[in-house]
């Protein structure tokens, strides 16, 4: 199961149907807090897909750093059209992806995370 969190709708859909084509379950949140929400409701996440520019106290590196600290054995990909971040800003074996990607190289990269 993949959590997948993006202010942006039309992104969220986009990144939705990539993952589902791609074999995964998706669940969804708009924000920091309803994405902390949806990983309490459901144990069954094994990955976290967010954007960096979220509204809220938390953006998505505070998410990414939120997730790991309550369940480590997450993948975690963060994602920003913003430019590059610094890896060493995230988490354990948290991996970036910049915007735009397509869904082969967000299912890809998912993949490579969960292995």
């Amino acid at each position: 199961m993949v959590l997948v969190v993006d202010d942006d709708p039309l992104v969220r859909v986009h990144s939705n149907l990539a993952l589902e084509d791609a074999g995964f379950e998706v669940v969804e949140a708009c924000n920091a807090s309803d994405a902390l929400a949806r990983l309490e409701e459901r144990p069954d996440i094994g990955a976290l897909f967010t954007d960096i520019k979220m509204p809220g106290s938390l953006d998505g590196v505070g998410l990414a750093n939120a997730v790991y600290d309550r369940r480590p054995d997450i993948a975690i990909l963060v994602t920003s059209g913003a430019g590059e971040i610094c890896e060493t800003m995230l988490p354990g074996d948290a991996r970036f992806i910049p915007k735009p990607y397509t869904g082969a190289q967000l299912s890809r990269l998912l993949h490579q995370q969960l292995d």
